[in-house]
Formats: C-alpha cells, sequence, structure tokens
C-alpha cells in the first residue's frame, strides 16, 4: 500500500514551473492522505520532511564543470567519465539514504529523468529504480531535444539510458500531447498527459494597493492593463505570439510582461 511519497528533483525552490507543479501534485496527494516528500539540490518546503542534497542542484560547481565539458563538443575524455560516475555514484547512495529514511513507497522523478540538465543525477536516479524496483512516475516538462544546445553532445549513451530510462517499475507522464507522441516515436515509450493547471476555485486574494505598487516598480501606469506571459524568454514559448496579441488588441494600455528571465539557451531569441 503506498503512503510515502518521494518527489525527486534538482530544485524545488521558487518560481520555476518544475517546482510549482511538483508543489500543485503533492497539495493533491496530501489531501487524499499520502505524505510527501522533497530530495533535491535547493528546497523551500517542510524541514521535516526534506533531504537537502547539494550535489543534486543542476547549479552545483561539479556539475557545471560536467555539463561544459560534455555539451557543445562530441568528444568525451575519459577523466570526464570518471567524473561523471563518482558524482552518479555519491547520488546513488543519497538517494537510497532518502527511499530508506522515509521509507517511500513511490517516487516521482520531476524533470529529472527528462533533460539533462543534470547527467549524473539523471543516472543516479535510474540506477536507484532499477535497483530497489521502487514504483515511479517520471514527470516530464522540457525533453531534451526541445533544446537546441544539448543536441551536440558527447554523452549520447547516458541520455538514452537515463533521459528518459525505459524501465519496468516506471510510468511516464508528460504535460501535452505533442510530448507524448514525440517520446512515443524517438523512444518507443508510452506516456500519460496530465496538463500543467490552474487551480481556478482557490485563485489567489487580490489586494489593490500591492498590485498598484507591483505595476509601477516594473514602470507601468495604474490603469495599465497587464497580460502576464508567465514563461521564461525561450523559442519554444512562443513569445512571438503574444506579441502579435497585443499588437491586435489595438489599445495602448495593454502591457506584455513576461516574468521570468532569458539566459537558459542564449539570448538570441530574446534579442530577436
Amino acid at each position: 500500500m503506498i503512503q510515502n511519497i518521494g518527489f525527486v528533483s534538482t530544485r524545488f525552490a521558487g518560481t520555476d514551473g518544475v517546482s510549482l507543479e511538483a508543489s500543485k501534485w503533492a497539495e493533491v496527494f496530501q489531501r487524499n492522505g499520502y505524505s510527501c516528500y522533497w530530495f533535491a539540490g535547493k528546497l523551500d518546503r517542510d524541514l521535516n520532511r526534506v533531504f537537502p542534497c547539494s550535489e543534486a542542484h543542476f547549479q552545483h560547481e561539479k556539475n557545471i564543470w560536467i555539463s561544459e565539458q560534455i555539451f557543445g563538443t562530441k568528444q568525451r575524455k575519459p577523466e570526464i567519465t570518471d567524473s561523471i560516475h563518482r558524482l552518479r555514484h555519491s547520488l546513488k547512495e543519497k538517494l537510497h539514504h532518502f527511499i530508506d529514511h522515509f521509507k517511500i513507497d513511490l517516487l516521482i522523478a520531476e524533470n529529472a529523468l527528462t533533460i539533462p540538465m543534470h547527467v549524473p543525477l539523471g543516472l543516479a536516479l535510474t540506477e536507484a529504480i532499477a535497483e530497489t524496483t521502487t514504483p515511479t512516475i517520471a514527470h516530464h516538462h522540457d525533453l531534451y531535444w526541445e533544446r537546441i544546445r544539448f543536441s551536440i553532445n558527447s554523452v549520447n549513451d547516458y541520455i538514452r539510458t537515463a533521459f528518459p530510462p525505459n524501465l519496468p517499475d516506471i510510468h511516464h507522464v508528460v504535460i501535452n500531447s505533442e510530448a507524448r507522441e514525440q517520446l512515443a516515436l524517438r523512444t518507443g515509450i508510452t506516456s500519460t498527459v496530465i496538463p500543467n493547471v490552474l487551480d481556478f476555485e482557490n485563485p489567489p486574494e487580490h489586494d489593490p494597493v500591492r498590485a498598484i505598487d507591483f505595476k509601477r516598480s516594473i514602470g507601468l501606469s495604474a490603469d495599465d492593463v497587464m497580460i502576464l506571459q508567465p514563461t521564461r524568454i525561450i523559442q519554444r514559448k512562443g513569445i512571438e505570439h503574444a506579441i502579435e496579441l497585443i499588437k491586435e488588441l489595438k489599445d495602448p494600455r495593454c502591457k506584455l510582461v513576461i516574468s521570468h528571465e532569458a539566459g537558459d539557451e542564449g539570448y538570441e531569441y530574446a534579442e530577436e
């Protein structure tokens, strides 16, 4: 019987999409009587339910160095392979401790088996699942082929192994039908579509004074209509369509506000 659910990722903190969606899933699980626990390199969750592991963060110095050596090149030096496996082994040990300590019955891998921003973590998690046979939901937000910067790499063997892995104990979940089709086409893996959602039955509290202060803080006037695109500035978010929409509204008060920065995939699209 499943009682304890363990979420695993590089980060559960802030307002990135993975952290927000994981929180929504956890809220639903907890309403239904399950207990949720968290493993990541950066965490802002209940301290009694977390297993912090700094090496699991994609911005940890070890992982940054590894990523610099394996992307943008097709050759991998032996010392890079050794570094990947040393970190993989360390992370796998910590994942085993996390599973044992919180008596995890179900793992939910939030993008950690999807996009190779942390190759050693993906390999470690794949091996931990295989070794423990822990039932797992791999929740995929950003598949690696959706990002140009991962197209040239020296770790195709690891990507085929762990991003995502095709193991009998893993059920795969994607956020749209295009991802489901591409995942099946490229890997033969079947998946379930669960879109990202908003809780329209419980909207956030509205404070008109704070709303006006916020508008002024980003250079808008009080009567401007703020139209929010809550994404990063990357090409697959289709920001040009939002710009065209604002233009067609033909109202100078309508202002497009994009919530997150550029840089994840370079600045060429932002400049465009």
